[in-house]
């Protein structure tokens, strides 16, 4: 046991030292002693998955295969690797020990540290994590080789990419690594359903270790799993169905990476990949962002701190096949900023389109034409106060357009904007949605019943509540209703937004929320104005950040609320998934 005391100290100083020697298969001859391009001294004797990361380390439990056999492993969900080394000779300097990964036929590039799901800097394939099942330097235990072999401790890796310098000399040493690998990551890149990665142990120098050669990883996603990160924005993303079953949605690949992704399903929700990828928009910093489908077409409005941008995505028809990119970051605006991005998007019977966006007092109202020309915006409610912000909209019979709003004294409105362009007169629908910035996005996705023109509006009060008030095409509001009795997230990783969305289905009103404490995602439905079922519970405990959905078809033609959701990403990325209710 002779290495026992010296483990935990040479931790400290690691970066200095790791910085110097460790790069990707180093072979040039200044920084590699060792010509033969292999570790000097040293051997990889075996090695073992476990895809159950929060077992301690030290238990022989957890395992995704037998020692030294490939495993399979699901994309952006940890595992843990470990492996037991030996050192024949040991150099003055110590031997210092980490890992290189590459997919099959690729380079090999070093694991280094990235936090998921939250990463720092950057959002690579593979990276060492953080881990809550034991403490960084916490001893390894015998788990792996043969008992023959004299032992002494190695320890687990948290955090850290590297082992510290070591020198037990003809003893068998273990070293244990948290690790994920990701479905998307910065570039974009996606990595394939079936992909194989292959890892191997080397020295300080980038050189592999004799002994084992790789060990193989054979990864897939889980179903139903997107990956990526959610896109900050209180409008709906889809998923958008097209005639032939395919789904839609709208995401960014990483936190690090905030571009626009148009993904697909063509297996109604089971597996999800990036489309027409080439041709993704040029503008990022994804937050105010909305859409709606006129057609085959997918209009997007997407506010940046002072710039507003238009986009457009062609669900590909049967005809073509095809999905595509049509318009790439066409500049409509330049506001002040504004307190928070939000923004919204409709469209009109005639194809034309309205949205309405924030600046840094006001919103503005603008407009394109069905032949795709934009009106000047136009400042609404210049002369009155409060400062404005939270803007939804929905259209209505006859294009009669809701428009709904919060001020930044915790009131909101409500109004109407006929097809002549006039606004009816503003109604105060709450004066208790919250004054901070963080409570700017209360009102969830309007609904407006097609028969009547009524506009059901929910919103989130500061007391954490759902209410429901429904507004006439006359400008009649209903008395508010308390919708459940749970509170409701809001500003989830900064999102400024109310955590909730609202679609209906024939005659029936379905709401997803997420409670505020548990970040469970609950249902309730409503047939009747101002009565609801009793929230329940359909994805517990995973501290979601957002939802959109939509109504849909299944693989077997039934009619769904299919929706998106964010299953605990605490802002970052990979936690993506899709879920359906039937209808």
């Amino acid at each position: 046991m002779s290495s026992r005391n010296s483990i935990k100290s040479q931790f400290v100083g690691l970066t200095v030292f790791t910085t110097v020697l460790f790069s990707a298969g180093c072979t040039d001859s200044q920084q590699n002693p060792d010509q033969s391009g292999v570790a000097s001294n040293l051997e990889w004797l075996a090695f073992r998955v476990r895809n159950d990361a929060s077992v301690g380390l030290n238990e022989d439990a957890g395992w995704a295969a037998p020692e030294n056999t490939a495993a399979d492993i699901l994309y952006d969900q940890p595992f843990r690797f470990r492996v037991q080394v030996r050192a024949s000779a040991t150099p003055p300097e110590g031997h210092l020990s980490g890992l290189q990964y590459r997919q099959q036929g690729q380079v090999w590039l070093p694991v280094g540290f990235a936090e998921f799901p939250y990463p720092d800097f950057a959002t690579p394939v593979m990276s060492v994590i953080s881990t809550v099942a034991y403490i960084n330097g916490e001893e390894t235990g015998r788990l792996l080789g043969s008992a023959e072999v004299d032992w002494d401790d190695g320890a687990g890796l948290n955090a850290v990419a590297f082992t510290p310098v070591w020198r037990a000399g003809n003893d068998a040493v273990e070293w244990e690594w948290p690790l994920v690998i990701r479905r998307f990551s910065d570039g974009p890149t996606f990595a394939e359903d079936g992909a194989i990665f292959e890892l191997r142990v080397v020295d300080g120098y980038g050189q592999p270790l004799t002994g084992q050669a790789v060990a193989e990883l054979r990864l897939n996603a889980p179903p139903r799993h997107l990956g990526g990160t959610f896109i900050e924005t209180p409008g709906r993303l889809g998923p958008y169905q097209s005639d032939e079953g395919h789904l839609y949605f709208f995401m960014e690949p990483s936190e690090t990476d905030n571009r626009f992704m148009a993904i697909k399903s063509t297996d109604f929700g089971l597996t999800w990949r990036e489309t027409n990828g080439a041709r993704r928009p040029v503008a990022d910093d994804l937050e105010g962002v909305a859409s709606v489908r006129t057609g085959n077409t997918i209009h997007l409005i997407h506010q940046v701190s002072r710039e507003v941008f238009y986009h457009a995505f062609e669900i590909g028809s049967e005809e073509s096949g095809l999905d595509a990119w049509r318009v790439d970051s066409q500049s409509i605006a330049t506001p002040d900023e504004p307190p928070t991005q939000f923004a919204d998007i409709v469209a009109r019977s005639d194809g034309s389109l309205v949205t309405l966006y924030g600046g840094a007092t006001r919103l503005f109202l603008q407009t394109r034409s069905a032949q795709g020309t934009w009106s000047a915006p136009v400042e609404i409610d210049a002369e009155v106060e409060p400062v404005l912000s939270g803007p939804v909209m929905a259209t209505g019979p006859d294009d009669v357009v809701t428009l709904a709003y919060t001020g930044m004294d915790g009131s909101g409105f409500i109004r109407h904007l006929h097809p002549d362009g006039s606004l009816s007169e503003r109604h105060p629908f709450s004066t208790n949605l919250g004054s901070a910035d963080s409570e700017n996005g209360a009102i969830i996705p309007l609904v407006v019943l097609p028969e009547s023109g009524t506009t059901v509006v929910l919103y989130r009060e500061q007391n954490g509540l759902l209410y429901e008030r429904r507004f006439s095409r006359d400008g009649q509001l209903s008395d508010p209703v308390q919708v459940a009795p749970l509170t409701v997230v809001t500003n989830a990783v900064d999102s400024e937004q109310a955590g909730a969305d609202l679609i209906l289905h024939e005659s029936t009103l379905h709401l997803l929320f997420i409670e505020e404490q548990s970040g469970s995602i609950f249902h309730s439905r409503s047939d009747e104005a101002g009565i609801w079922s009793p929230p329940r519970a359909l994805i517990e405990n995973i501290q979601a950040g957002w939802v959109r959905g939509s109504v849909h078809l299944d693989a077997a033609g039934n009619q769904v609320y299919g929706f998106v959701y964010d299953a605990g990403s605490t802002g970052g990325s990979g936690f993506n998934r899709y879920f359906s209710i039937l209808l």
